[in-house]
């Protein structure tokens, strides 16, 4: 009986044993996980002034370098003062200051404005204000395209042309 027992009891761990095991004439082949690919969102940089103020500039140039030659237009006008000897002296004052106003314009196109102001406050209101604005630069080759006087007013009309090259080694700062 104990033979029994223990031929049954190997029986029962060969058959354990091979259970697992199949033996195949068709062997298929072995199956492949598929992996998908993830969309990957990356996080948006965060740009710091100075960054963005370089980029500007890069786009500036490019803009620059798309158009070779940069066109500055302003109006400038005068006025004929009253206590003129003739008709023709007061439209030659007015043209006069009709063309610095013109300069002036450029100037503050090309080389910005300062600007200087103080205020006096006194018993809490305003007791004196004063606004300085001061344009330093200099134009060249400007000229005028046209001109007119109508009622004691002088209008000239002037323009201005850069070339990229130009405006870059002046105004690369």
């Amino acid at each position: 009986m104990k033979m029994k027992s223990l031929s049954l009891y190997f029986m029962v761990v060969i058959g354990l044993l091979f259970a697992g095991c199949t033996i195949s004439t068709n062997p298929q082949p072995a199956k492949v996980p598929v992996v998908k690919k993830k969309k990957v969102i990356y996080a948006k940089k965060q740009v710091s002034p100075v960054e963005k103020n370089i980029n500007t500039k890069k786009k500036e140039l490019a803009f620059l370098n798309s158009n070779p030659i940069k066109e500055f237009s302003v109006i400038g006008e005068g006025i004929a003062p009253r206590n003129t000897i003739s008709p023709a002296q007061a439209v030659a004052l007015a043209k006069r200051a009709a063309v610095a106003d013109a300069y002036r314009q450029l100037g503050a196109k090309l080389y910005g404005v300062r600007v200087n102001s103080k205020e006096t406050v006194k018993d809490a209101a305003l007791n004196n204000s004063k606004i300085i604005t001061q344009v330093n630069g200099l134009v060249k080759d400007a000229y005028i395209t046209e001109t007119s006087f109508k009622n004691g007013l002088y209008r000239v009309k002037m323009e201005l042309k850069i070339n990229s090259k130009t405006w870059r080694r002046i105004f690369s700062y």
